[in-house]
C-alpha cells in the first residue's frame, strides 16, 4: 500500500484476478483484469459485462465512489468476476469489455474515428 495526502494504491491477486483498488482525494475506485493480461476493467464495465449488457447506455446517475458501493459489489460478486477471467472466457470477456469500453467514449466523448 502506498499512500500521500490521504491518497493510496493497493492490489490484490489471487490465482485467477489482480485487483488494483484507488483511492484518490476521498473517491475509491477499482480495476480488474486477468492475471497476466494486460486489459483491465473498472466497476462500471465489470457490472455491465455481468449483467450481459451488448451495448454501453450512460448511466441515469453518477458513480458515487463510495468504499462500501465498491467492497459490497466485489464482495458479492467476486466469484461471478473471477468466472469471467478463467482461462476459457478470458478472450471473450476481453473481447466484450474492450467494446463496451469503445462504446462508452463514444457515448461520453463523441464518436471518434478508429483507424
Amino acid at each position: 500500500m502506498s499512500s500521500s495526502f490521504d491518497n493510496g494504491s493497493l492490489i490484490y491477486e489471487s490465482s485467477a484476478l489482480r485487483i488494483h483498488v484507488t483511492r484518490d482525494r476521498g473517491q475509491v475506485s477499482f480495476d480488474v483484469r486477468a492475471r497476466g493480461g494486460f486489459r483491465h476493467y473498472d466497476e462500471e464495465i465489470l457490472r455491465l459485462l455481468l449483467a450481459g449488457a451488448k451495448h454501453y447506455a450512460r448511466p441515469s446517475s453518477t458513480p458515487d465512489f463510495a468504499v462500501g458501493t465498491s467492497a459490497t459489489f466485489l464482495r458479492d460478486r467476486l466469484s461471478e468476476i473471477e468466472h469471467l477471467f478463467e482461462p476459457s472466457l478470458v478472450e471473450e470477456s476481453s473481447f466484450k469489455g474492450e467494446a463496451l469500453k469503445n462504446e462508452r467514449a463514444d457515448v461520453l466523448f463523441g464518436k471518434a474515428s478508429r483507424a
